[in-house]
């Protein structure tokens, strides 16, 4: 367990005063434009893009980790994002320890019985996780939650991909509160959309934007923000929160093409209802276009979730003669289920009355696991590629066997 309390109220000035020299090195001055961290993108839409950001990124990191995550002086805080990942430097070390919180660290690969051992051995009260590891833990099944006593848990959140409703769902159930999704991007650096403790949840939701971050939904054409309740756009963003991105390594280019019109592209798609929560639907290059409806892989994929036969899902657009493209989706089974027709086709019919005929999958595809990245998000390009016979390109971030 890791607790910055341990070093007493030594004042912070003279703990680095007393610092060892190194070679008669002193301490690099310096002030909030100085670079602080180079993350590199997951890869999850292409090759990985080394995002820089500066120290001046405290602030947003401090704010949204006391606000969102909601951490108190007697919290024992769990982040179980890998170290190599945005995620475990924002709010795994330098947000959760600007705020003194004590935090425990698990150095092994998911497993439901572990995860709740852990959480009930160090009485764990906020757990940060990824949908990923929360779809795994509803895979395990309810029943093996009663071996533990999770009471401790005080708030939970999550961050990497969209949580969809089920998930939301099922943690109120097994747990006694959801999960509070919240949206946000390596380039961005701090949490940016987010449902805040004690907000009415609506399950699937992104939430509302942090105070001070003005989030709109552009139209995909003019750039300017579209006013309609459920039109779906762009998600994007006015420039100038403290951690934003200052650039892309190496790709200036790159860099200013995600700004436009005054507004800082996020590269994804969505929609605001009529009380101002934002709904994903997908990256931009990800919303299938059938026959001329815009279908959303997230949509799909969070029904899909629904049916008692999948354990996870993965949609993606395939070239169609007659619609341009239709659905297909990737699902992996729960244990003491087999592919075979009639479940194709109950999966197929779920979709159909859930969703409507167009958003109903043309083609499913069984598979053992979904390719991901090593922080857990699937990896749709890789799924997509093969279905298009195009160039899978940089998998350098692909998670190993």
């Amino acid at each position: 367990m890791l607790n910055p309390k341990s070093l007493g109220k030594t004042n912070s000035l003279s703990v680095l005063r007393n610092l060892p020299k190194f070679n008669n090195s002193e301490i690099y001055p310096t002030n909030a434009e100085s670079p602080s961290v180079l993350h590199y993108t997951s890869g999850t839409t292409g090759q990985p893009k080394g995002v820089k950001h500066a120290h001046y990124s405290i602030i947003s990191q401090y704010l949204t980790t006391k606000w969102v995550l909601d951490l108190q002086d007697n919290d024992i805080y769990w982040c179980t994002a890998d170290p190599g990942w945005v995620t475990d430097t924002s709010y795994g070390i330098i947000g959760p320890w600007s705020l003194g919180i004590t935090q425990c660290v698990l150095d092994a690969g998911f497993s439901a019985y572990a995860w709740y051992r852990f959480i009930e051995k160090y009485k764990i009260s906020i757990w940060y996780s990824s949908p990923t590891a929360i779809r795994s833990i509803m895979k395990a099944g309810d029943e093996i939650i009663s071996n533990y006593d999770l009471s401790s848990l005080r708030h939970l959140a999550s961050v990497g991909e969209p949580l969809n409703n089920e998930a939301v769902i099922r943690s109120n159930k097994v747990f006694g509160k959801p999960f509070h999704d919240t949206y946000w991007q390596t380039e961005t650096g701090s949490i940016m959309i987010t449902n805040f403790p004690g907000m009415k949840i609506k399950p699937g939701s992104m939430g509302k934007p942090f105070p001070g971050i003005t989030a709109v939904i552009l139209d995909s054409e003019t750039y300017q923000p579209i006013r309609e309740p459920g039109k779906i756009g762009l998600i994007a963003f006015k420039p100038g929160w403290p951690v934003m991105m200052r650039t892309y390594w190496n790709n200036e280019v790159k860099y200013r093409e995600k700004f436009m019109n005054g507004w800082y592209l996020s590269g994804d798609k969505g929609s605001i209802d009529s009380e101002g929560y934002f709904w994903f639907v997908g990256r931009d290059d990800d919303v299938i276009n059938t026959g001329g409806h815009l279908v959303s892989p997230f949509e799909v994929e969070s029904v899909l979730l629904e049916h008692p036969a999948v354990g996870e899902s993965a949609v993606v657009a395939k070239p169609d003669e007659v619609n341009m493209e239709v659905v297909k989706a990737f699902i992996t089974l729960k244990p003491g289920f087999a592919p075979d027709a009639d479940l194709e086709l109950d999966i197929m019919n779920f979709i159909r009355k859930k969703l409507s005929p167009l958003a109903m999958p043309q083609d499913i595809e069984y598979l053992d696991k979904l390719p991901k990245t090593r922080s857990g998000k699937i990896m749709r390009r890789v799924l997509h590629a093969k279905e298009w016979g195009e160039d899978i390109g940089d998998i350098s971030t692909i998670e190993d066997d």
